[in-house]
């Protein structure tokens, strides 16, 4: 199989208006063992012109286990740099580094952007842990996660009507004696990458709108993986591929008639 589409002439389908809410583009690698909270200031300061912002959050865990100061058995924080927009952020911590695009009234800028500032970003990290012999930026697995948000009211008013808007769930009433309709839904699937390059997994979950309390479906797609090539031209094809799969793949799960009249899907 060709390790991009299954026909590689096909060009990526396209909407106008994108359910995208969330863009998270980043990568493990392995942790900087010497990388302190003081040298995470000294990153702020090369940073901090595009993104004045700063926020604790709590690390991700690797294997169930806290990324921690060997010397003091501390776990290390996340560190959020958040730009003035707030629609932009780096997180890094000792072995993770992030890029997030969030919507905050501004459109979605289209991956081509996404993947030029994550390179960009990545570009400084790796400058300053050389700058500052922290040791050597070893990629292990790469992540590359689209949230979409599909507010009640485009395309669906409950969970009847979620066969109008993902082409494979039904639920079909006359069918159960005894049960009801559901009250709410989760759903997820797992797809494997071609060549071993890592998986796709897409989960669909219900939540509400914190802006407006409007109920919403969140439709995740996350790409994880990498391969056995660990060079920057391998995460870049990587990405690459990654991105084509979660927009193929949201194309193939959702319904037409909601691409074309909500989210105005060009081709």
């Amino acid at each position: 199989m060709n390790s991009k589409s299954k026909n590689p002439a096909e060009p990526l389908p396209s909407y106008k208006q994108p359910p995208v809410d969330e863009v998270v583009c980043g990568f493990a690698f392995e942790p900087l063992r010497q990388l302190k909270v003081p040298h995470i200031g000294l990153l702020w300061e090369k940073l901090r012109n595009e993104y004045p912002n700063v926020q604790h959050a709590v690390p991700i865990a690797t294997d169930t286990s806290w990324s921690v100061d060997e010397a003091t058995g501390i776990p290390l924080p996340r560190i959020w740099f958040i730009s003035k927009a707030d629609n932009e952020l780096i997180q890094l911590q000792l072995d993770r580094f992030y890029y997030n695009w969030r919507h905050r009234g501004d459109g979605y800028p289209r991956y081509n952007s996404i993947i030029k500032k994550f390179e960009k970003a990545k570009s400084h990290l790796e400058a300053f842990v050389t700058e500052l012999l922290l040791g050597t930026v070893k990629p292990l697995e790469c992540e590359l996660t689209y949230i979409n948000h599909i507010p009640k009211g485009q395309g669906w008013e409950s969970i009847n009507d979620l066969p109008k808007v993902i082409r494979d769930f039904t639920w079909q009433k006359e069918k159960h004696e005894f049960l009801s309709n559901p009250a709410n839904v989760a759903w997820q699937v797992r797809f494997e990458l071609p060549e071993g390059k890592g998986w796709l997994n897409v989960k669909l979950n219900q939540a509400t709108r914190k802006v407006d309390g409007v109920p919403s479906l969140i439709l995740e797609l996350t790409a994880k993986g990498l391969g056995e090539e660990k060079t920057a031209n391998a995460m870049r094809n990587w990405f690459d591929l990654a991105h084509e799969w979660i927009v193929r793949g949201f194309t193939d799960l959702t319904q037409r008639q909601i691409q074309e009249t909500i989210w105005k899907r060009e081709r």
